[in-house]
């Protein structure tokens, strides 16, 4: 068998959940023998680079795919239910992969409570989802919440998988030289506490600022590090800031490099994840696998540790963070241990099962994709 494979998804930089699983997979399968080829939907899509084939438009996105599928790659590519362009790309793969008779595979890499799935049945959105679930032959999802919620389409449940995002290569960091300008916000503080966070709704920052606005008030040597705003977002960010007179008590930072993310989470008090949509979120497990406290948004699915939080509940939420000042060695303590799993070499395994009872018909014809 020629094995051949065409990942498509977020490669770093930025660092996210995504690219972070995404760059584990392909280090396993290449460890196998694969020939893994890497399409790149990040935010810098655009930039040429020889780890990753780069995305000019979407004709030039479907234009590669398919090459590559006739060349006899198999794809595999990863959608959630946020984002209407998302799901045009998986659906564009998937259906070139199998008019090619190649292997098809779907990450599903949403929660199981996103904004245009699950939807009701026999709504646009219904009938758009199962179109897009019934042509992969494997689709992978990161929990059992999330596997019923894609059963609702009525698609067969072997052909689903739970597999959680994360695993153990995500817990693999050498501590860095932190920023001047955070280790100096750190210096001025008592304490920080961390946040990812985009300028996008999922991500509650009305609630957010009116948190840390009326904590500040209460505890004003406590600062907060805003972390992941790409730089289109960090303009709006920071005139959002302002506008809610919060600007002094916040340290905002891009994105950064994984061992910077993990090093920054191990000098916070707590983590406050805000998001509904996220399922089962890594830089949660990361954190409560360094014994940082977590504080999060109540969605259904978070890992035994997180102190919860109800949604759109300011005042849950401020209480939560008045014990992580108050109580901190306690909450600390009640963490329990995070088996970390190498999921990553579990979805290697079931790629290679997959492609080997589906076929890998390798072309030896070169057809060049152009990066």
């Amino acid at each position: 068998m020629d094995k051949r494979i065409l990942e498509i998804g977020n490669w770093p930089p930025p660092v996210c959940g995504w690219s972070m699983g995404l760059v584990g997979l392909r280090k396993e399968l290449e460890s196998r023998g694969w020939d893994c080829q890497v399409m790149n939907l990040n935010e810098n899509r655009r930039v040429r680079s020889p780890y990753y084939i780069d995305v000019q438009s979407g004709w030039d996105y479907v234009s590669k795919v398919a090459r590559l599928v006739w060349r006899g790659y198999a794809v595999h590519v990863r959608v959630n239910g946020e984002t209407k362009k998302g799901f045009l790309l998986a659906l564009a793969a998937l259906l070139l992969a199998r008019l090619a008779r190649r292997p098809a595979l779907l990450t599903y890499a949403g929660g199981h409570r996103q904004s245009y799935f699950p939807a009701p049945k026999r709504s646009l959105r219904y009938l758009a989802f199962s179109l897009l679930f019934r042509i992969p032959q494997r689709i992978y999802c990161n929990s059992p919440a999330v596997k019923s919620v894609l059963l609702t389409t009525c698609i067969p449940a072997e052909r689903v998988e739970p597999i959680p995002h994360f695993s153990s290569n995500y817990v693999k960091f050498t501590p860095t030289a932190l920023p001047a300008e955070v280790v100096e916000f750190c210096r001025s503080h008592e304490g920080v506490f961390f946040s990812y966070v985009c300028f996008r709704k999922e991500f509650a920052l009305d609630l957010l600022a009116e948190a840390i606005r009326r904590f500040h008030k209460a505890f004003p040597k406590v600062g907060f590090l805003l972390v992941g705003i790409p730089e289109r977002e960090k303009d709006f960010i920071r005139k959002f800031l302002r506008e809610k007179k919060v600007e002094d008590a916040v340290c905002v930072l891009g994105s950064v490099p994984h061992d910077t993310f993990l090093t920054l989470l191990t000098e916070s008090l707590a983590y406050i994840r805000t998001p509904l949509t996220d399922g089962i979120c890594s830089s949660v497990l990361e954190s409560l696998n360094l014994k940082v406290p977590v504080l999060a948004a109540d969605n259904g699915t978070r890992p035994p540790g997180t102190r919860l939080w109800r949604e759109g509940d300011l005042k849950s939420l401020l209480t939560l963070m008045t014990e992580v000042v108050e109580n901190h060695a306690a909450m600390v303590a009640e963490i329990p241990d995070i088996v970390v799993e190498d999921n990553a070499k579990k979805l290697a395994d079931s790629i290679e099962q997959v492609s080997l009872k589906t076929g890998l018909a390798g072309d030896p014809r070169e057809v060049g994709v152009g990066n």
